[in-house]
């Protein structure tokens, strides 16, 4: 399971996104910057490996929305290991 400190805190993700991987699931948390009407959010996404997400096509993609907050980088972390139970023997086949 990916531990929630394996994530950086709300500073960090002001200036960067976040990938990572995790036994054949690569994951990525980046802010989405509001408009005036909305707040700012944090998108969490997840994919198969082997490749980084730019050379992923969109349909093996799967992604949420959370609130750009501690709260909301501790409700996608839960996500991540979720979607890595919902898959893992997909994830874990590429992982070998």
């Amino acid at each position: 399971m990916i531990p929630r400190n394996a994530l950086y805190s709300i500073p960090y993700y002001n200036k960067a996104a976040f990938t990572g991987s995790y036994l054949g699931m690569r994951y990525k948390l980046e802010k989405i910057k509001g408009d005036g009407d909305t707040a700012d959010t944090l998108k969490a996404t997840v994919w198969p490996g082997p490749f980084c997400f730019d050379a992923t096509p969109e349909e093996q993609k799967e992604a949420e929305s959370f609130d750009f907050s501690d709260d909301g980088i501790t409700a996608a972390c839960s996500w991540f290991n979720q979607k890595y139970q919902e898959q893992e023997a997909l994830y874990s086949s590429i992982h070998l």
